[in-house]
C-alpha cells in the first residue's frame, strides 16, 4: 500500500490518517467516506485512483511477499477460505507486514470474527528480545453471534461445587476461609465468594451458578458460633450450630 500510496503521489503525513480511513471504510458511508477523504488533502483525482486501487482484487500479485503468502496458503490447502482485500488494513502502527480479518463464511454478519496480522519489531520496541511474529485480536461478541446463528452455543454447565460461602464484609472473611476450609476436610466441593459485597449479590450468583446450599456468617453468627443456611432448592432457611454444620449440608445435598 505504501507503493500504491507513492503511485498516487499521497505525501507521507497524510498516510496515517488515510490508512484509519480505508480501515473504516466498510463501516461508512460511501458518500461520507468520500469526503472524508477529501478533507484528509486528497484531490479529486487522487481519490479516484485510491478507488480504483481499492478495487482491485489482484493488487497481491504486485508484492512479493502477499504473493509468498498466497502461495503458503495453496500449498497449506485452505486457499478456498482466503480472499485478498485491499481494503483491510489494520490501524496501528506496529503492523509490519500482511494483516487479515476472518468473517464467518455465511456472510450474515459483517463484523470480523478477528483481525491481526504479522509485527516484527513489536517485541523489541517494549524492552524484548527482537523476534518476528503474528497474531491477532478476537472480539467474544462476533463469535457469540456466530455461534447463536448456526446453533452452536455449548450447554450452561453449572459450577461444580454446590455450596457457597458467602463473604459478609473484610472482618469476616476469615472466618468465611475457615468455614470452607471445615467442609473441605469433610470431602464436599466448596466455593467462597471471591470478595466482600453485599449478600443478595451474591445469592444472585449463586443461583446463576446452579449452586445448591449458601452459608452465611455474618456478625451475629460469628458471635453466637452458628451459621446460616440457605437452601436454593425450595428457599428455606436456618442456623445451625458450627459444630453441626458438615451434617446439615450432607442432608440437604442427599436429599431428594
Amino acid at each position: 500500500m505504501e507503493a500504491q500510496f507513492d503511485s498516487l503521489g499521497i505525501p507521507p503525513e497524510k498516510r496515517l490518517e488515510l490508512s484509519g480511513l480505508i480501515d473504516r471504510r466498510t463501516k461508512m458511508k460511501p458518500e461520507a467516506w468520500e469526503t472524508n477523504a477529501l478533507e484528509i488533502g486528497l484531490t479529486a483525482e487522487q481519490l479516484g485512483g485510491l478507488k480504483e486501487i481499492l478495487a482491485n482484487s489482484e493488487l497481491y500479485k504486485s508484492s512479493k511477499s502477499l504473493l509468498r503468502v498466497i502461495s503458503a496458503l495453496e500449498a497449506l490447502g485452505v486457499s478456498e477460505y482466503v480472499v485478498f482485500d485491499p481494503n483491510i488494513m489494520r490501524g496501528l502502527l506496529y503492523y509490519t507486514g500482511t494483516v487479515f480479518e476472518a468473517f464467518d463464511l455465511s456472510g450474515s454478519l459483517p463484523r470480523a470474527i478477528f483481525g491481526g496480522g504479522r509485527y516484527d519489531n513489536l517485541l523489541a520496541d517494549v524492552g524484548g528480545e527482537p523476534l518476528p511474529a503474528v497474531g491477532f485480536a478476537m472480539g467474544d461478541v462476533v463469535i457469540g453471534l456466530v455461534l447463536k446463528e448456526a446453533g452452536l452455543v455449548p450447554a450452561y454447565v453449572p459450577a461444580s461445587a454446590p455450596v457457597l460461602v458467602t463473604v459478609f464484609d473484610d472482618s469476616l472473611i476469615l472466618d468465611s476461609y475457615s468455614l470452607a476450609s471445615t467442609l473441605r476436610q469433610s470431602g464436599l466441593n466448596v466455593m467462597v465468594y471471591p470478595e466482600a459485597a453485599k449478600l443478595p449479590r451474591q445469592f444472585k450468583f449463586a443461583d446463576k451458578l446452579g449452586i445448591e446450599v449458601v452459608l452465611v456468617v455474618g456478625p451475629d453468627e460469628a458471635s453466637s458460633g452458628k451459621v446460616t443456611v440457605k437452601n436454593l432448592r425450595d428457599g428455606s432457611q436456618q442456623a445451625v450450630e458450627r459444630s453441626e454444620i458438615v451434617p446439615a449440608v450432607r442432608r440437604i445435598l442427599e436429599s431428594e
